[in-house]
């Protein structure tokens, strides 16, 4: 065999080699990211997501995962007095779920919960603006969960036992929803933090509606809000 072919055979084998490298980095596996729902999507219209999020087992920080997304409220009248799921991690009957963002039932908070073996917690968020996007991201570990808005740490919860993780897909809008949208929604097999979040922010789901409605436009009694009890 003569130089050449042996010279364009390690070529190929590299070449290869080269692909096969770049298909797994490129993975959500890879990357730790899975999106969920990428443009933005009709909040009353359910989607029942096919993709199973593993579960978060022996990360470098123990258990860790997070979930973001854009939420837009158009109307909080809109099936008053129901709660109002944005996506859960978990099966449609909401039996179980970690985690879960929901729109209250009767005001303009968003509530979060999340199952762990001592029961399921709840974080309310409040004074949640009409007509304006929203970002919210939910950073959980094993003692505690990050509530980040629009890239803002809101409330650091620590929780009372370890997140009680399940196999369940990711369901949005569950029996109609809200009236609104979302984007955007991924799961991370990591904690996002205000620098990770800061890039995810750069990819705000503008329309030729809400170019001046995009965060930020609150004042500081939001974030104190929930410290002196004025959700």
């Amino acid at each position: 065999m003569s130089y050449v072919v042996i010279i364009l055979v390690a070529l190929a084998v590299l070449a290869t080699m080269y692909v096969v490298y770049t298909a797994i980095t490129a993975s959500p596996a890879a990357t730790g990211i899975i999106s969920i729902v990428g443009p933005i999507t009709d909040g009353r219209k359910q989607f029942d997501s096919p993709t199973q999020i593993p579960k978060s087992f022996n990360q470098e920080q123990g258990l860790t995962f997070s979930y973001a997304c854009w939420v837009k409220v158009n109307d909080f009248s809109y099936r008053y007095g129901t709660p109002k799921v944005i996506f859960t991690k978990g099966p449609i009957d909401l039996s179980v779920m970690c985690p879960a963002l929901f729109l209250d039932s009767s005001s303009n908070s968003l509530i979060v919960k999340i199952d762990t073996f001592g029961g399921t917690e709840v974080i309310p968020i409040g004074n949640i603006p009409a007509q304006k996007w929203v970002h919210v991201a939910i950073g959980v570990s094993q003692e505690s969960v990050d509530i980040y808005i629009d890239g803002n740490l809101y409330l650091h919860h620590s929780l009372s036992q370890i997140p009680k993780q399940n196999s369940e897909t990711v369901h949005t809008s569950i029996a109609g929803g809200f009236d609104g949208s979302i984007a955007g929604l991924s799961h991370y097999n990591y904690l996002l933090t205000p620098e990770s979040i800061a890039p995810i922010m750069a990819q705000a789901p503008i329309t030729a509606q809400d170019t001046t409605v995009l965060p930020p436009y609150r004042d500081q009694s939001f974030w104190l809000s929930h410290l002196t009890g004025g959700l």
